[in-house]
Formats: structure tokens, C-alpha cells, sequence
């Protein structure tokens, strides 16, 4: 049996191009903020270490990159309080449903 190789080479560009327009089940940011109020090392056993981590006035400041899917340069934040709690998250527009972006304490995202 022959095969061309035209055929060949379609097939990977077809299957990436599949795979990068296929959104995720939950857009990170939607995963993220149901962390909310709950340990930030819930959520890093949920997505393993923070891609950055800084301090915060007397919290942190978690980050995460994700560049897989079609979510390039999406980055989500988790900031918490002294004890660790998660009380915030941010996120870059690639990270939610089209048109989102970061939201403020006053849409629910925190205090």
C-alpha cells in the first residue's frame, strides 16, 4: 500500500490545530477562584508549584503560566492573607471566558 507524503504532513498540522482550539473544561481563572478562602497549598497541589511566588505586604503573591491549549501568556495569581488563605486572584485576559481580565474585590473575587 502507498501512501503520499502530502497525506503525511497534514496530519500533525491537522492534529495541532486541533488540540490549540480546543478550550480547557475550565478556564484557570475559573479553577482559581474557586480556591478562594482555602489554603494557597490547595491549589498548588492542584497545579504543582508557582511559576513565581513573592511577598506581598504580609502575604503572598503566587503565579502560574500556562502556555498550553490556546492560552498563551495566560497568567493566574492567587494573593494571600498573612496565614496563607488565599484572598484574591487575578489573571491576564488569555486566562477566562473572551472578554474577561483581571477582575476587582468589588466583582467577588475577594475581599
Amino acid at each position: 500500500m502507498q501512501i503520499r507524503s502530502g497525506w503525511l504532513l497534514l496530519l500533525p498540522v491537522g492534529l495541532l490545530a486541533a488540540g490549540c482550539a480546543t478550550p480547557p473544561k475550565h478556564f484557570p481563572s475559573e479553577t482559581a477562584a474557586g480556591y478562594v478562602g482555602k489554603p494557597l497549598i490547595k491549589l498548588e497541589l492542584h497545579w504543582s508549584t508557582p511559576w513565581n511566588i513573592a511577598a506581598e505586604g504580609r502575604g503572598q503573591a503566587a503565579t502560574w503560566l500556562f502556555n498550553q491549549y490556546n492560552l498563551a501568556g495566560c497568567t493566574v495569581t492567587a494573593h494571600t492573607d498573612a496565614d496563607g488563605i488565599i484572598r484574591k486572584v487575578s489573571w491576564t485576559q488569555w486566562c477566562g471566558p473572551k472578554g474577561t481580565g483581571s477582575p476587582t474585590p468589588k466583582e467577588g473575587f475577594g475581599p
